[in-house]
């Protein structure tokens, strides 16, 4: 839902680019509106009166008729209900700026029609959804924007093969972006913050409960410096204006060369992290659940050495003995998490294979996606770094840490140096032994963990470690010891 809302308020948005910057309101500048509205839209669909701008009282009235956008779509098979026309507002302001605001409720069903298969009905529900923001013409973007929903449901109902029915509701939604000028022309650092609160997902028969998936709660922010927005919104106007041109002319093809330099670098550094908290997942063979997980990423560093770093980490993992055999339960991680980097990408390398393309002539020039290779790579290897690998539980505690080189046109070519360490390492085999006892697989585990043991070395803090090197020629040594 915050992403349909959230895409639907950015649509909107680009719409304005082209309208009046002043606060006068009158038929023509609707009319100037409505084309940006509708520009990136299929002509039938514009045609069909889906989308209509009107002034009143100072600002423009949007209307979106979602009755007439499914006629024009020829839905067969379904009878669709509740299709109200969503409304909203834009106000020209004294400054150049709009104020952009919407507040609508969804219901909508549909039901296929008798004898039609599948027999199924679909339901979309929102209490309340909301939006405002200050939309800038000048860079075709929006300075701020607040979106919130409530009381969101989206249920299904299958009947051809007995009843099956899927029930999603989600109590909240909330989305927050914020920008401020980042020193040059037409460039935003923009913000973003936002979240889901108590999502729950429920599959039943007419008589039974067969799953139930639930979140608490997700948290997400992001963030980015520098960003070319109005470049960014010149290429996608240049992909519409061409969409149905099959073979760019020499100067449409220098036109998009020009508007793809303009553009680069995407954004000086990017950033990104989602968290969710109390997930539970209900079974008949037995449930599970998380206590919390969330990722990052992040990219940085100058056009032609740009660090893309990715991290997961997840807590408190629990499993039903139904859904894993007994003794293998006390073995799941507490906590396990990984951080992994990419170094050295050279965007300022790929902007040059763009200009040197042939857009003109897609068909008679070599492989845009090996020169793109090479470029990003000139050595034909590529190079990751985990900077941490980490899980542990009552039975053991382990983290390692490293790097990783692959050849890309010799796929079994792999370089790697790893630093493994381990807490309480006895304990650990000690508790693979007993296992072993009812669960024999496990026996192949043990014995290598013995065989792990009598390569380790000590550390002053008690913990056994072992730096492994694997050489591209395949040879491994361990702490030195050379491994046949």
């Amino acid at each position: 839902m915050r992403f349909r809302t959230v895409a639907a308020a950015a649509i909107f948005a680009v719409g304005l680019a082209g309208a009046s910057q002043a606060a006068d309101v009158n038929e023509q500048e609707a009319k100037d509106l409505l084309g940006n509205l509708t520009h990136f839209l299929p002509d039938d669909l514009v045609k069909s009166g889906f989308i209509a701008v009107t002034p009143t009282s100072g600002h423009y009235e949007i209307t979106y008729d979602l009755q007439k956008f499914f006629d024009k779509l020829n839905v067969t098979g379904f009878d669709i209900t509740g299709l109200k026309p969503l409304i909203a507002l834009a106000t020209p302001l004294d400054s150049g700026l709009w104020n952009i605001e919407g507040n609508n409720a969804i219901d909508v069903t549909a039901r296929s029609k008798p004898g039609s298969s599948p027999d199924a009905e679909f339901r979309y529900g929102v209490a309340s959804s909301s939006f405002t923001g200050v939309f800038d013409p000048a860079i075709h973007y929006v300075r701020s924007m607040d979106v919130k929903g409530s009381g969101i449901t989206l249920a299904t109902k299958m009947t051809d093969n007995g009843v099956e029915k899927n029930d999603i509701t989600i109590d909240g939604i909330n989305y927050a972006l914020s920008s401020s000028s980042s020193g040059e022309p037409d460039k935003l650092d923009l913000q973003m913050i936002g979240g889901l609160q108590s999502f729950q997902d429920k599959v039943s028969s007419d008589s039974a409960t067969l799953g139930e998936f639930k979140i608490g709660a997700i948290d997400f922010k992001a963030s980015a410096t520098k960003l070319p927005l109005k470049a960014l919104n010149e290429i996608l106007r240049f992909v519409s204006d061409h969409k149905d041109t099959k073979t760019l002319s020499d100067s449409e093809s220098a036109a998009l060369k020009a508007l793809l330099r303009n553009a680069m670098p995407i954004a000086d550094s990017f950033e990104e992290s989602v968290s969710a908290k109390d997930i539970s997942v209900t079974t008949p063979l037995g449930n599970g659940g998380l206590q919390q997980v969330g990722y990052s990423f992040k990219m940085a560093g100058p056009a032609n050495a740009v660090n893309a770093d990715f991290g997961m980490r997840a807590e408190k993992l629990t499993l039903a003995s139904g859904l894993v055999p007994e003794d293998y339960v006390a073995f799941i991680p507490d906590a396990a998490e990984l951080q992994m980097q990419v170094p050295n990408l050279n965007f300022t390398a790929l902007l040059d294979v763009l200009q040197q393309a042939d857009f003109s002539n897609p068909e008679g020039t070599p492989s845009v996606d090996e020169k793109l290779q090479q470029a990003m790579f000139p050595d034909g290897t590529m190079t990751i770094n985990f900077p941490k690998i980490s899980a542990a539980s009552g039975l053991y505690d382990i983290e390692a840490s490293g790097s990783m080189r692959g050849w890309l046109n010799e796929k079994d070519r792999v370089a790697l140096k790893m630093t493994v360490l381990a807490r309480d390492l006895d304990k650990t085999i000690s508790a693979v032994q007993d296992a072993a006892k009812t669960e024999p697989d496990l026996n192949q585990l043990s014995f290598g963990l013995m065989m792990a043991k009598g390569f380790a070395k000590t550390d002053p803090d008690g913990r056994s470690r072992w730096e492994v090197n694997i050489a591209e020629d395949e040879s491994v040594t361990i702490n030195g010891q050379v491994i046949k």
